[in-house]
Parts: C-alpha cells; structure tokens; sequence
C-alpha cells in the first residue's frame, strides 16, 4: 500500500443507532499508522446497560452476550485517547458520524485535525455510483475483514484512503495544483493532506465518465403517430393510455421532432432520470429547471472565498476539474449537496435559466414542476413561446397531483439554508432565528401542522420583519434568495386552503413545507383551460378529479400495451426469502418495520447459503443500495417500500424478480391524503383505489425498465382474493398478464 508519509489515526464505532447522546458506542477501533507503516492497531468491545436491538446485533453481528464483563465507555476513556494519539491526523469514512458518537460518550474530537475518506473518494473517483464502503470495498477490492466488526471497516478504510492517495499523486500537475491551492486554505486536515502532496504529479486523468449516466437505447419500440399533436380548438384534453414499454418516451420524442411547425412542450416527473434513459433526437432540446443549472455569479464567489468549509473544499475542487453546466456532471457527495441547493444552484429568475428559452427547438423536453410553475408565471419568457402553436405532452400524468402539491406550495430544507450562510453573519443569525422558531413551534412533533396560533405568535412576526429586511440586500446569490423567499411566502401563507407543516428528520434535519389542499382547480386555470394538452395516464383508469376536474372536455385514446409473466401465488414472502428464486429479486414490502424484521430473521441464514439480502433503512441510502444491488454476483435479493422503488434507477437486463408483498394503498394518516379524501362521497372507491391502482402501474413500468427478458412478477397480497376490492384490483392487473397472444413491443401506438 502507498500512503502518506504523514502520522494518521483511521477509526471506527460501532453503535446502537444514529444519534449522540441517544444511542451508544459498542464498539471501537483504531490503526496508528506512521510514515506509510502501521505502528499499532486497536479494539474494544464496551458494556451498556440496554439491550442491542436486533437490528444492530445483526449489522455487527456483536451479540448481547459479548458484551458481558467487558468495561464501559466511561471506564477506558483515557485508554481510548491515548490510542488516537494526540497529534495524529484522524482518518475515517464519513467520520462526521463517529466523531459526533464519541462526543456523545465523552471524547470531543471536534477540534482535532481530520479527512473524511468518503469525501475524498468521491473527489478522485467520480465514475463510481457511490460511495459507501462496503460498494467501494467491491468495485476497488478492499481488504474488509473482519466483516461487519470496526476493525474490518478500519482496514477497508486504510485501503481506500491507500486507493485515494495514489490517484491523488498520479494527477497532472494542473488539477494537483488546484487541491492544493483549495485545501490549503480549508481545515487543518485538508491544509496537513495538502502539504503532503507531492511536488509533481503524474500525466493522466485517471478516472472514466461517470457510471450512473448510462445512456440506453433500446431495440424494439412503439411507433407513434404526431399527426394529430395539432392543438385542440375546444381545449379538450387528450388522455392517451400509457405503456409498460421501456421505449415510449424515446418513441415519443422521435415523433414529435418530425412536426417542427409545432412546440411540444413533453414535461415528465423525474428529468434527470429520463434523460439517463433515452437517446435524445437530434431536434430535441433538455429544458433543465433551475435547481439543476449551475449559476455562474455563485459559483464564482465560492471560488473567490479566502476560507473554505472542509465540504466546500471538496466541492470548490471538483467546481475547478469540471466545470458543469448542470448538476448531474458533478459527483455531489454528502454536505456538498447542501450547499448546491442553498448557493449554487440557479433561480427561476437567473439568466442561465430563462436563456432556455430565447431560441428553442420545436421539441423540449422539461420536468412537471417546472412546466407547472412557469405557465401560472404570465411573466415568464416562456409564455410568447405557448402563445404560438404549441401541443403540451405530460409523460406519467398520475403523478401531477404529487407534482402540482409541490409546485403550486412552498418547500425548504434548513440544511440547504445553513450551507449558504457560511461566511455571512446576516444569512447565520437568521438561520438561527428561524431553527429557534421551528423547535418552539413543532415542540416534541416529528411531524407538525401549523395552527393560526403558530402564525400569530411574537417570534413569527419577528421572524417576517427578519427576512424582510434580508431580502432587500442585492448581493445574495439568486438561489439563496430564492430559499429565503419561499420562507417569506411559508410564513405569510394563509391556512385558508392550504396545508403548512414542520418535518423533522431522523438525524435533525428539519423541512418547511406549504401545499394548497385543491389543486385541481389550479391545473385546470393554469393547464387545461388555457393549453393543448394530452396526459399520458395508466390504461383502463379514468385520471382522478384531482388531476382532471370533470368539468373538463376529455377524450381517451387507448391502445396495447406489453405483457408481463404475472402471478397471483398463494404463499408468504417470508416463505420466499427462505429459498429465494436464482438471480436479482427485488421485493417490495408494506412498511420499514416489516422490512426490519425481515432483516432480522434472514439475512444471516442467507448469508451462510452465499445469497446477499439488501434491505432499505439497513443498507445506506438510495444510491449506495442501487450500485450495491448492480454490483452483487450470485442471487441476490433487496427489500425496500414500494414507494422507494418507483424512483429506483438501474440498468436494463437487470432485475430478474418482481415481489410485491402487500397493495401499496397511500397511507389513512397522511394529511394531504386526508383533506382530499373529503372532496369525495366514497373516498376508497372514488379515491384511494385509483391511486393504487396507478402506483401499481408505476411499479410494473419501472419493472419493465429493470428486467431480464423472462423476468417476472409475483403479488402476493391476500386481499386480492379476500376482499371485493381486491378482486377488482387483480382483474386491473391481469390485463398487463402475458396470454399465448401476447402483444408485441413492436405493434403501433398513437399519440392522439
């Protein structure tokens, strides 16, 4: 191995959960490593005086019984400190968390010279998916033993920073120069790393393009007709029966740049996916909406900063190496992310943005929010462009009621906000002011809406006068004016047909967040009274009244669609994670606490048969689970919330199973789902059941996306057959079963 001749302490906890002070340390380790060799190594099992959940116990596989006559935190504190070494660098991945768990038992490292191997890694290696140890272990082969214990994740950790190292010194003396100018004036870590360095770096990039942005062409498609995009005089809306085919976006995309005397404005839920997924025609144009541009004047301030935090360092460096023009060409990474969303990103009033739409193709393609906050927008460039002949196309149309809550409301993250007021004492004082404010209003409420008490009290209207007077400076960078704005219009909202709430996080983060109870109403003003439109929605579904009041003139246009290998079987999916089938399953469970304890009873007997379970809420986050899944040999199979799955991107030809334990009906308790469920007389049959029912389209499609070529589909859910609802909803999804004459992916699909 190859590591700088430095003295660096790399270490690990092991933990009960994921919050200091709440939950305890059961584990420690440590490696001294000096001058590139390793002096001494380290590790302590500790009692407490609660039992491990089992959850825990499985991760670590440390068992209450081990813990018995081993010495508490408190007891060997001193011996844990001096095994750090005082004036040892501290090496660690996503060392954030463990610093603050020891902080919690006692030992404030706060001040104490560090790197975050994570955050480097993401620097140095941005082909990669994620980067999380255990993926980053797999792709780079890393030395992770003892698994599941501290001092296997210390010695990954030692490899990786190894792996990081090297790439580091290999780079040209150009991008070797930038880190060294950038880190040199971050913290004592990254100014020690910096030093370090070599004088001379090497000649060659070292890394290739980024792994998540696969391009997917594929081979068979639908054959849509564009000659009746023509808008309707009458505005009656199109509803075209959508397809489990992988290609209709593309296949719509192509036949729409056949009809250049039209815009078509194709607006769809998740763009960056989508534009991961097609291959987008030569006369096509990507509208990005604002939070994904990079705003110049932002970006050149951070630059210009005489300090930098250490998640700014990273992400000035990689701001230097790539310049992007949009988010996706930058490997965000933990609190780099934050600050993109709080100072870098574009407004809807930035140059960047609005030049969008100076000179356009005659077909774009957009997000929903986007498409929706800019045609209530009468100022918006974009309105001289509609005015002329224009047809607009909304891809997975089910989703516009989820959309338009956010777009026609207010949302923002305090995280997002504490990033942009580094470095401004103003930005800071009321960040906390406004932090203040949330714990009193929310007091012990994980989730709280807000009462016209809330509004009336003293600190709220401090709180207005606060902002008010902010956002009359000229200097603010155009995202963090937007943030600030979207408080201002929070706290002046009116409860009056609207719904305002607190979220608060499971580690702290606390989200501000105002929706109108109708929106129906608000996208027929705005949409449907105004503009062609044609929504692509799940077949055999009249859309919802919330998305489509009835008072609009509609008409639908059905056609077929591809079948799946579809099965009702009458078993258990605890019965099939005893001998799950061969290759990639994903299964779909009810709820976090069923996939918890599923967690618990199998994945070590799975383990012992070679076969790897990834469980959402066990596993990391999204994007770790997603490479960790793409990355697994053998059989292999990943539990997560039908919910989670939907914005669940992999690769074609990879998913062999399909699960679904239970019917994904939206939660009784939401509060959205509460106050609309009152605009009906039936709320289940009128309500809740049509939007099961498109959720479960929704599922089968991402599945169609994923899957081998005999990939199948398996729905469990007794209530299929127990329920008169449940006999209605399997004979919904057996019109998308595979019969002798299947129809093939090939057979013709009209736009209109």
């Amino acid at each position: 191995m190859k590591l700088p001749e430095l003295s660096f302490t790399v270490l690990d906890t092991e933990t009960t959960g994921l919050v200091p002070n709440v939950h305890r340390i059961i584990e420690f380790a440590s490696v001294h490593v000096k001058n590139g060799a390793i002096e001494s190594e380290y590790e302590q099992l500790f009692s407490i005086d609660h039992e491990i959940p089992p959850h825990v116990q499985v991760l670590t596989r440390i068992r209450p019984d081990m813990l018995e006559g081993k010495p508490t935190f408190a007891n060997i504190r001193n011996d844990i400190l001096n095994h750090i070494v005082t004036d040892a660098l501290i090496v660690g991945q996503n060392i954030g968390f463990d610093i603050g768990m020891l902080k919690g038992e006692g030992i404030d490292l706060a001040n104490h010279p560090r790197i975050d191997t994570s955050m480097l890694a993401s620097l140095v290696f941005p082909e990669l998916a994620s980067y999380s140890l255990g993926y980053l272990s797999t792709v780079l082969e890393l030395n992770h033993e003892p698994i599941h214990r501290a001092l296997g994740d210390v010695h990954a950790t030692i490899e990786l920073f190894s792996k990081v190292w090297e790439r580091l010194c290999n780079l040209p003396d150009s991008h070797l120069h930038i880190i060294k100018n950038i880190f040199r004036k971050s913290s004592e870590g990254y100014r020690i790393l910096a030093d370090a360095l070599p004088k001379e770096g090497g000649n060659v990039i070292p890394w290739r393009c980024p792994e998540p942005c696969f391009s997917l062409v594929h081979s068979k498609s639908h054959k849509l007709t564009s000659a009746s995009s023509t808008p309707c005089r009458d505005r009656t809306v199109s509803i075209l029966a959508d397809s489990l085919s992988p290609s209709t976006l593309d296949s719509l995309l192509a036949s729409c740049t056949q009809d250049s005397s039209t815009t078509h404005w194709i607006a769809v839920k998740n763009l960056e996916a989508n534009v991961r997924r097609i291959t987008l025609p030569e006369h096509a144009q990507i509208l990005h909406p604002p939070f994904l541009l990079a705003e110049p004047k932002a970006i050149e301030k951070l630059l210009a900063q005489k300090s930098f935090t250490e998640d700014e360092a990273t992400l000035a460096v990689k701001l230097h190496w790539f310049t992007p023009h949009v988010r996706e060409e930058l490997a965000l990474h933990g609190g780099e992310k934050d600050i993109w969303d709080g100072r870098l990103a574009a407004s809807e009033k930035s140059s960047i943005y609005l030049r969008q739409f100076a000179d356009p193709s005659s077909t774009l393609l957009l997000d929903h929010r986007q498409l929706l906050r800019f045609i209530a927008d009468k100022e918006h460039p974009a309105h001289a462009i509609l005015a002329q002949k224009s047809a607009i196309i909304i891809d997975d149309a089910s989703m516009l009621e989820d959309t338009a809550t956010k777009a026609y409301g207010y949302f923002c993250m305090i995280t997002s906000v504490r990033a942009a007021a580094e470095h401004d004492d103003a930005i800071t004082h009321i960040t906390d002011l406004l932090e203040i404010w949330i714990e009193k209003v929310r007091g012990n409420d994980d989730v709280h809406f807000l009462r016209e008490n809330d509004l009336q009290r003293p600190e709220t209207k401090g709180l207005r006068e606060h902002l008010c007077t902010l956002l009359q400076r000229k200097d603010l960078p155009p995202r963090t004016r937007e943030q600030f704005e979207h408080i201002h219009g929070f706290l002046h909202m009116s409860l009056k047909e609207n719904l305002m709430w607190i979220e608060q996080q499971r580690r702290g983060n606390a989200i501000l967040r105002a929706a109108p109870e109708n929106i129906a109403h608000l996208l027929a003003e705005h949409l449907y009274k105004k503009h062609a439109t044609t929504l692509l929605f799940p077949p055999k579904i009249e859309p919802l009244t919330e998305i489509l009041p009835r008072e609009i003139p509609q008409r639908t246009i059905e056609h077929p669609t591809p079948s799946l290998t579809l099965s009702f079987p009458d078993t258990t999916l605890f019965d099939i994670l005893t001998e799950p089938p061969s290759g990639k399953t994903i299964a779909l469970a009810g709820s976090k606490r069923v996939i918890e304890d599923l967690f618990v009873r199998h994945t070590e007997a799975l383990e012992k048969k070679g076969i790897t379970l990834i469980c959402q809420g066990m596993n990391g986050g999204q994007g770790r689970m997603q490479a960790e899944f793409s990355s697994c040999k053998g059989t292999v199979v990943w539990l997560l919330t039908p919910w989670t799955y939907e914005g669940i991107e992999l690769p074609p030809d990879t998913v062999d199973h399909l699960i679904l334990d239970s019917l994904p009906f939206d939660h009784p308790s939401d509060i959205i789902i509460q106050a609309r469920s009152r605009h009906f007389e039936n709320p289940f049959e009128q309500y809740m059941l049509p939007r099961l029912k498109c959720r479960l389209f929704r599922l089968l499609r991402t599945f169609c996306r994923q899957r081998t070529e005999h990939g199948t589909v398996q729905i469990l859910d007794k209530r299929l057959k127990q329920k008169k609802y449940g006999r209605d909803v399997q004979q919904y999804l057996e019109q998308f079963q595979r019969k002798k004459e299947g129809v093939k992916e090939g057979e013709q699909m009209s736009l209109l």
